[in-house]
Parts: C-alpha cells; structure tokens; sequence
C-alpha cells in the first residue's frame, strides 16, 4: 500500500501529470524517459516510495530512506526568441527550486529556520534536510527543466552525508537531519508534496517573470553569507574567501584576498569548520 494519497495529490495540482511508484531506479532517469517517448504538454510530477540510483550533485548517489520524500518535477523553460536555449539561465531555476523547497517546509513549520546552501541544498539548523538536481532536457518542439528533489521529512535516524554517498571524495561531513527530527511530529508526505509542487509552480513563475527578485530573496536566506568558506571545484581545486553573495546570473560571489571571483561549480564549506 503506498504512503502517498494519489487522489489528494492530484486535486492539489490538477493540471499536472503524476506517476507515484513504489520501486523505481531514479525519479529524474523516468521523468526525461518520459519526455523523450511522449508530446508532454503539461508539468509532471514523477514520485517514488523507494529509488536505486538516486542522483545528488557532482554524480553523487541520493541517500533515501523511509520517512523520505522523494519525486522529481518537469516543467517547461521559456526559450530565447532568437535562439533554442533557455531565456533564463539554469542556475536561477536552481536558485528558485531551492526556495520553493524552503517556503513549502517554513509554510509548514513556521517557528523553524531555514537556509539554503549554495547552490540548492536546504539547511535547518547547520544540517541538510534537501537537495535538489536540476537537468535540463531539450526535445524537437520544447525545452524542459527536470527538477529532481530529495527532501527528509519522517526519517528518524539520519547518517552524515559520507555515509549517505560512497562516491564521495572530498572532506565534507555535512550531517543531515529531518522535520520529525526537529518539530517532534510525523508530517503527511502528501500535504508537504502538494505545498512543495505549488511553490515550485509560483518561484518557477517569478524566476522567468523577475530573476532579481529571485536573487534578493535567495541572498537573504544565504547560508554563511560574509563568512569565510572555501570551495572545492570539481578539478579538486580550492578557493577560500568571504561569501558575498549570489550573483544575478545565479553564481557565487567570493572575495579573495586579491580579487572577486565568482563560481558556478563546486563544494561550499565554512572555512573554519567540517559542518
């Protein structure tokens, strides 16, 4: 019998295409399958009780487990007039994402707070509760922004991220937590998945009409903003320098002791600490 109510889901986003599946190998693998195979003309919501190859950032495998809430959303990007690619740049969907996640969990949890690390990773109390995978897929006729989400909610025990990937291979030991963990209480998989999908639909609208305000809002919910990190590139290259901030193009801002540099690619730590 599946946790979620496929009937309450679908009177809460009633113009969208849902697959609730028990078992499946990634939300994200199904929904560009999806894609590929179908003349998709609506958003679709791709939601799994249990995923095999889960897919974080950087090829990372997505930890899940029960009590987890897991799907991935597919909605169209707007494209240049001139040109087959997105109007809006791809981090700023990111961007977008992650405070739709975070909106949904305070609407939910007003007394808690929560931040967003860059790029996407939702925070409460210096752990993570969410990540996001955002892929964008183009099709003869339309361009779509899968956007895959991982969210803790019900988990009781929660490992550190290393343990949560064994691909991993840089020093970061962000622990994770979950809702129950910190408010005491179950929270419905389906009333968090329905509060999640009508933020997405609302930042997704606000990302394409008015990107800075995107960027205001995320600058203000900024993890370690004017606080010294360091950064671990996909090379296995390192910056350190004082986070200034999130760019309008959705990049990281970094004062090095020479220069601004900004960042699109990479690890965010607190320079003086593993957490």
């Amino acid at each position: 019998m599946t946790t979620f109510d496929e009937e309450k889901i679908r009177n809460g986003v009633p113009d969208a295409h849902i697959e609730v599946h028990s078992r499946i190998d990634s939300t994200n693998e199904r929904a560009i399958e999806l894609i590929r195979q179908s003349n998709l003309n609506s958003p679709a919501v791709i939601i799994a009780e249990s995923q095999t190859r889960g897919r974080g950032q950087r090829s990372r495998k997505w930890w899940s487990g029960t009590g987890s809430l897991t799907f991935s959303y597919v909605t169209f990007l707007e494209k240049d007039e001139t040109e087959s690619r997105p109007s809006t740049p791809s981090g700023l969907i990111s961007l977008a994402s992650a405070l739709a996640v975070s909106d949904a969990f305070k609407s939910i949890n007003p007394t808690l707070n929560f931040e967003i690390k860059w790029p996407n990773d939702v925070m409460l109390n210096q752990r993570k509760i969410a990540g996001i995978l955002v892929e964008s897929v183009s099709t003869d006729r339309n361009l779509f922004s899968v956007i895959g989400i991982g969210a803790n909610i019900n988990n009781a025990n929660m490992p550190t991220l290393q343990d949560m990937d064994d691909q991993r291979e840089s020093p970061e030991t962000t622990t994770a937590t979950s809702l129950a963990q910190v408010s005491g209480r179950a929270n419905s998989l389906s009333d968090t998945l329905i509060a999640i999908l009508i933020e997405l639909e609302k930042q997704i609208s606000i990302v394409n009409k008015a990107p800075l305000e995107i960027v205001d809002r995320f600058n203000q919910v900024l993890l370690w903003r004017e606080q010294a990190v360091f950064i671990s590139s996909p090379s296995g290259a390192t910056l350190e320098g004082i986070c200034q901030g999130i760019t309008p193009d959705g990049g990281l801002r970094i004062k090095t002791k020479n220069q601004i540099e900004v960042i699109y690619s990479g690890s965010l730590q607190k320079a003086d600490s593993t957490a």
